[in-house]
């Protein structure tokens, strides 16, 4: 797929920008007045950090496999820098938040927005612990960076399928063999972070065998 940079000085959401663009556009801005995280968190998007959204065609066969192949993305955009993933959107630098991902879906499109600590990060009522990338990369570079890791990754996922984007990512998964708490809307689960499976879910082994978990915050213990 070939992308379409449109750049803004301030935006409300570039999440929400995009849902009026096409599918090939990624849609970046310097500033969020209203930035978003899962769950309707606020994400706050001062100046001199990376808030961009890719607008990919929806595709029933891949669109699961969405959030992984972002986050490997981003982590192969970063190799000057050892970051880790943390299931399901999170990428971690020295066991700290540095960036995260959220997707939403559109009639016809999914919006991948991506926001990136470059150059300073939130230290008040954060979910998990924050850093930032200490000003190396341009927020239009990392961008540029992404895409061509999108365009690779997208071949490997089309020829070799996704237990070759799984695989790459458990190399990269904080927390893998190691006991984690998952929150889930309704529970606390503890257990021990086991593999990823085909579709995406988290399995997770606790004390009453195993679970499959699509959805919640992953904390390490």
């Amino acid at each position: 797929m070939k992308w379409e940079i449109k750049q803004f000085n301030s935006l409300e959401s570039t999440n929400t920008t995009a849902r009026s663009y096409e599918p090939g556009t990624v849609i970046v801005a310097e500033e969020q007045t209203a930035g978003r995280g899962r769950y309707g968190r606020v994400w706050q998007s001062p100046k001199g950090n990376l808030y961009a959204s890719f607008v990919f065609p929806k595709n029933k066969e891949y669109d699961k496999y969405l959030s992984f192949l972002t986050g490997l993305a981003l982590a192969e955009s970063l190799p000057e820098f050892s970051v880790h993933l943390k299931w399901p959107n999170d990428v971690l630098l020295d066991g700290k938040k540095v960036a995260g991902i959220l997707l939403e879906s559109g009639d016809d499109k999914i919006i991948v927005g991506i926001g990136v600590n470059l150059i300073s990060n939130p230290v008040k009522n954060v979910l998990y612990p924050t850093t930032n990338l200490g000003g190396r990369l341009s927020p239009m570079a990392l961008v540029k960076r992404l895409i061509i890791q999108y365009t690779a990754l997208q071949n490997v996922l089309e020829q070799k399928g996704f237990d070759k984007i799984r695989r790459r990512w458990l190399d990269l998964a904080e927390g893998l063999g190691e006991v984690i708490s998952v929150h889930l809307p309704d529970k606390e689960l503890v257990g021990v972070f086991k593999d990823i499976s085909d579709e995406g879910a988290l399995i997770l082994k606790t004390e009453k065998g195993k679970h499959s978990i699509m959805a919640g915050d992953v904390f390490l213990i």
